[in-house]
């Protein structure tokens, strides 16, 4: 489940209906007592939030058994949508799966957590839990860290100070110093790459893709099996290649916004 910093002054009452449809969400087909012991309230007070939210239409219940409606597609859809340069960012991200047989996303970094945005996977593409929506801390992926590449130190400095440095495998990184000498190294080379510090067994490189304030719209990132992700395949040919796509993406933006009406 997705997980934030708290509010200095939460809203308990929309904490706990986020609470419940994460949960439904997250586990699927749920009855009242699963939910109620799952988010922590007694099954009265559950059961006036699950009714609640599915008079507006945000829950759906089937035998007793409650998922998420299709309300959910309609915010999807704008979130997708609302800015023009996806389509551009979704069609290389198609182009790149085809081409390398991997698995390759489109991700982007909000409130200290890289989100999962556009994807598809290739022929020999590993299957993994980055569904699109997903979130995971932003220093252990190859797509955070090249986002971070592209922050001042205050910006990174902020970042660790309210969110930590989780170590999500024996790899994750989890010192300051640990990630400041990481970034050094992908501003340097231009990318990142990822060493199974997200997931055991999985190897990614990713380049950041800049706007027009060269500010990181997100991040495009190839990742693949350990015995597939080494060599120079690993250490050259991805990187050219996703750099040379990064740049491509850039110029399009930059005429995307000449010809877009003022």
């Amino acid at each position: 489940m997705t997980t934030h910093t708290r509010a200095k002054n939460p809203v308990k009452g929309v904490e706990r209906a986020f609470h419940i449809l994460e949960t439904v969400e997250e586990h699927h087909n749920l009855r009242l007592t699963d939910i109620a012991a799952e988010v922590g309230l007694a099954r009265s007070t559950t059961h006036r939030y699950l009714k609640t939210l599915e008079s507006m239409g945000y829950l759906v219940r089937d035998d007793n058994q409650y998922t998420l409606s299709h309300q959910f597609l309609r915010f999807a859809t704008h979130v997708r949508t609302r800015d023009p340069r996806y389509s551009l960012i979704d069609e290389k991200v198609q182009q790149l799966a085809q081409e390398t047989g991997e698995l390759v996303q489109f991700i982007i970094e909000e409130h200290g957590q890289t989100i999962y945005v556009l994807q598809s996977i290739g022929e020999n593409g590993v299957q993994i839990n980055t569904k699109l929506g997903k979130s995971d801390p932003v220093h252990t992926t190859a797509a955070g860290k090249a986002i971070l590449s592209t922050w001042s130190t205050a910006e990174v400095d902020n970042l660790i100070d309210e969110y930590g440095l989780p170590e999500l495998t024996p790899q994750s990184i989890t010192s300051r110093d640990e990630l400041f000498e990481e970034i050094d190294r992908i501003q340097t080379r231009g990318y990142s790459v990822n060493n199974q510090e997200n997931v055991d067994g999985l190897k990614a490189v990713s380049v950041p893709i800049m706007d027009s304030r060269d500010r990181a719209l997100g991040s495009l990132s190839v990742s693949g099996p350990t015995h597939r992700m080494k060599g120079d395949w690993f250490t050259d040919e991805l990187p050219d290649l996703l750099l040379g796509i990064s740049n491509e993406l850039e110029l399009n933006f930059r005429y995307l916004q000449q010809s877009s009406p003022k």
